[in-house]
Order: C-alpha cells, then sequence, then structure tokens
C-alpha cells in the first residue's frame, strides 16, 4: 500500500501535470476547441471522426484520450500540417467526400460558416454513421452553430445544447436507426450568366457557391488575349479557367485550398470535356512551374472573419513563378489595397477597369 503523504503527493503531481496540458491545449485551440475540452471524458476510449471547419490541433489532445482519431480536412493547408504528426491511431484525409470507416462510434462537427455547407457535409456523413453514433456539434455562436436544431431536425434527429462558453455552443445527439443515402446532384448547383458556351456548377463550401460572382465576371471582361501558360491562383469551381481553357492555344491550370473547389472543379471538366489541370495548394506552397500569366480573384476571408494575410504573401510572391515577361491579373474589391504591395515587387502597375465595387490590376 502507497503510503498516504506519498499519495497525496502523487495525486498532487498528476493534478499539476493536467492542469499545465490543459492550459498548454488552451493556448493553441480554436475557441469551439477549447469548449470541448471541458467534455473531453465523453470521448474516452472512443473511434472519433473529425469535420468541418477545425484549424487546430485538438485532434492530437483527442488521442490521448480516444481509441482512434480519423480528420477530415477540407484545407489543404491544415491536411499538410496534421500529416506531419507521426501518431498512432491518427488518420488524416484531405477530401470533398468523407469516407467514414463503420468503425466509428462518435462524429465531431465543427460548424462551418456556410449554411449550405453543413448541410452537405451532415448529408453525405450522417448516411454513413452506424445506428448509436453519437453526434457532437460545436461551434461559434457567430459562426451559426445555433442552426444545429434545426439542420439535425431535416433528418429527423433532435439533439440538446450541453455546454455554452467562449461564444461558443455545443450540442449532442445520437443517431437512432438509418438515415437516406446520399445523393450528390441534388447538391450541386449550376453558375448561371455565365458569357460563355460552357455549363458549369460548384459544390457546397465553394465561394459564391451557386453565382457568378461579380468581381470573376468583370475580370473576365477584361483580360486581354493571352497565350501560353496560365495559372489561375484560389480558382474556386474553375469559372476564370475553365473560361480560358476553351482557347486551345492556352495550357490552363488552377489552384485551390479548398477539397471542395478542387472537386467542383474536375466536375465540370469532366461536363465539359476541358483540358485543364488543377490542384489543392495552401498558397503558392505547391506551384513547381513557371507562368505566362497568372490571374485571381483572391481570398480574403476565411470562416467568419475577415483575412488578409493569404492575398498579401500571393501578391509578394507571384512574380516569382512568372516567366520574365510574365503578367499578373486579378480583381479586388476598391477598399484593398493592393496596389503598394505590387509596386514593391512588379515594375508596372497599373488599374485596368473598376466599377463601384470592384478594380482590375494587371502588374508586369
Amino acid at each position: 500500500m502507497v503510503p498516504k503523504t506519498a499519495k497525496s503527493r502523487q495525486n498532487c503531481y498528476d493534478r499539476c501535470k493536467l492542469f499545465k496540458l490543459f492550459l498548454n491545449m488552451l493556448r493553441t485551440l480554436s475557441a469551439p476547441s477549447e469548449l470541448l475540452v471541458r467534455h473531453l471524458d465523453l470521448f474516452k476510449d472512443q473511434n472519433l471522426a473529425l469535420v468541418g471547419q477545425i484549424h487546430d490541433d485538438f485532434a492530437l489532445d483527442l488521442l490521448e484520450h480516444s481509441a482512434s482519431v480519423t480528420v477530415y480536412c477540407n484545407h489543404f493547408g491544415h491536411y499538410q500540417h496534421l500529416q506531419t504528426q507521426e501518431r498512432d491511431q491518427l488518420k488524416v484525409v484531405f477530401t470533398a467526400s468523407p469516407v467514414i470507416n463503420e468503425t466509428i462510434d462518435t462524429l465531431i462537427l465543427y460548424m462551418p460558416k456556410a449554411k449550405a455547407e453543413a448541410q452537405f457535409l451532415l448529408a453525405q456523413v450522417l448516411a454513413q454513421l452506424q445506428p448509436g453514433t453519437t453526434i457532437f456539434i460545436v461551434g461559434e455562436n457567430k459562426g451559426g452553430v445555433n442552426a444545429a436544431p434545426n439542420l439535425l431536425k431535416e433528418h429527423q434527429l433532435s439533439c440538446q445544447k450541453i455546454d455554452s462558453a467562449r461564444r461558443c455552443s455545443l450540442y449532442f445527439s445520437e443517431l437512432e436507426g438509418t438515415i437516406k443515402a446520399f445523393e450528390l446532384e441534388s447538391w450541386i448547383k449550376q453558375i448561371p450568366d455565365l458569357q460563355s458556351q460552357l455549363e458549369l456548377v460548384s459544390l457546397p463550401g465553394v465561394f459564391g457557391h451557386g453565382k457568378l460572382d461579380e468581381g470573376t465576371k468583370l475580370l473576365l471582361e477584361h483580360l486581354p488575349k493571352l497565350s501560353g501558360s496560365v495559372l489561375d491562383f484560389g480558382c474556386g469551381c474553375g469559372v476564370i479557367a475553365l473560361s480560358l481553357a476553351t482557347q486551345s492555344t492556352l495550357k490552363v491550370s488552377g489552384l485551390d485550398v479548398s477539397a471542395y473547389a478542387i472537386e467542383s472543379c474536375r466536375l465540370n471538366q469532366q461536363y465539359n470535356q476541358i483540358n485543364a489541370h488543377f490542384f489543392a495548394s495552401d498558397g503558392l506552397n505547391e506551384v513547381k512551374d513557371s507562368y505566362d500569366v497568372i490571374v485571381s480573384n483572391p481570398p480574403f476571408h476565411e470562416g467568419t472573419k475577415t483575412q488578409y494575410q493569404t492575398s498579401e504573401t500571393f501578391l509578394k510572391q507571384a512574380k516569382q513563378h512568372l516567366r520574365p515577361e510574365g503578367e499578373l491579373w486579378l480583381v479586388a474589391n476598391k477598399f484593398l489595397a493592393y496596389e503598394s504591395i505590387l509596386q514593391s515587387h512588379f515594375s508596372t502597375v497599373r488599374e485596368v477597369a473598376s466599377n463601384g465595387r470592384f478594380k482590375i490590376l494587371a502588374a508586369s
């Protein structure tokens, strides 16, 4: 038997160790994950699947408590980061269409900003879960997590809010019976008002799902006759890239950080039988070639937050991926002061066109 004093010291040591671990986790986790930390006991010895808007390393912390963790990433940068973390019982997948292993007994959905994306994810995943699977939906209150009861009601499921903190909420549900089979075709939306013979579609989760973005339309109207190789940065569902790829003289590529975007581009290639190359990349990290032209409607939102870093890094690095006489063409909201960044890296920067909301910039 351990003496009482030694046992007390050991208990004190264990509590201090756990408290230090807790503080370390809070320094690196998103607010929704911080809320989940309060409920680690619910995930003990579970086979977990994580989907949705995941931006931290909470999956690694869960490994200390659960039997296994599978993370379905739709953001390529987060996928790459987790791929470098070699841990037993951790599986990381970059996909727009999660394939859920039948051993999964707990689902954690990080609520996406877009309601359509949340509905799309739930419809896919719920149809694959086994009866009795526990479901947790977590997210920021301003990010739409409180729509969880209505989202689950669409599948005849009820839920209850079990916690609220850090301006986030956590909902719990349990799958009873089976959910109707998922049909991808019912989630695809066609892009209207295209000034071409293309028939393009997008999946939920893609910027401007089912719409032709006004800035993209303005850029297409003012692009000159191009030649050589073209890269579309932040290609979305491929409107710019595939519109250009109809010109047989161009060799067109497109990149995006989103699995939904890359999958939409591939669907559009198949529908329209157009030759183009699409690949996932976090910024320009996966770009190995140089191009005659780079075109872009660069993003400046991530989740519910305005985020300029991706676009500003792109503007600073774009010239490195252009051939000597290459050009950068982009569209931007008028309030974005991209000119000063471009002028630091290009000899010539000019505004080609503008309207009440957007401007077209060309740099060489």
